[in-house]
């Protein structure tokens, strides 16, 4: 399916290079229709199950609607983060490793560790490191800009909302979470391995 998937992606760009390239006049028609095609073929449909739960911030419910699905994790807890400076959100995951909960969290490593990123992050990844969690920090996108939870294979939170201070107080924020939706929560883990495996794992002594 892949291997057929980069056959018809392949001779769509062509298609599109040769035509804009002959006698034909260039037709911007040609690239906007090519890029559709190729777009309809990276999405996925992923059939409405379960409930959504929806909350905002500033402080509207946002910060514990994020607690909420990190405490009812029973299995697993797979986090992708781009600001990881929340001493709530790190608690509730450190709750959630000492009930014996698998907790593997990737975040941006330019944001959260590099020159001017707030210690908060990095004494965050070192707590969770330290009880157990697996944390890793990827560098290999412009910003590693996802914020999502996938609870338990089931449950999946999305939104703007930063795992931070600022997104809980201060920011205009938005918060989902689709409870028991396994086919959602497999597709965001799919998301999720590709990039764990372009991450490196976080060394406390970093």
């Amino acid at each position: 399916m892949k291997k057929a998937i980069r056959t018809a992606a392949g001779a769509i760009a062509t298609f599109a290079i040769v035509y804009s390239s002959t006698a034909f006049p260039f037709d911007g028609a040609v690239w906007r229709a090519a890029g559709q095609v190729l777009q309809s073929i990276s999405t996925r449909e992923v059939p409405s199950a379960g409930t959504l739960e929806v909350a905002f911030s500033p402080k509207q419910g946002a910060e514990a609607l994020v607690l909420k699905a990190i405490d009812s994790a029973r299995s697993s807890i797979k986090v992708m983060a781009y600001s990881f400076t929340s001493s709530k959100v790190t608690a509730a995951l450190l709750r959630a490793q000492k009930r014996g909960v698998t907790v593997s969290l990737v975040a941006d490593e330019q944001h959260n560790l590099k020159n001017g990123a707030s210690p908060k992050a990095r004494a965050a990844f070192s707590a969770l490191s330290l009880a157990g969690a697996q944390v890793r920090v990827i560098s290999a996108f412009a910003i590693h800009h996802d914020k999502v939870l996938i609870v338990d294979d089931l449950h999946v939170q999305l939104g703007s909302y930063n795992y931070s201070e600022s997104a809980a107080t201060r920011n205009s924020e938005n918060v989902l979470v689709n409870w028991n939706n396994p086919a959602l929560a497999a597709v965001y883990a799919d998301h999720f391995a590709k990039n764990w495996a372009l991450a490196q794992q976080f060394n406390p002594d970093y």
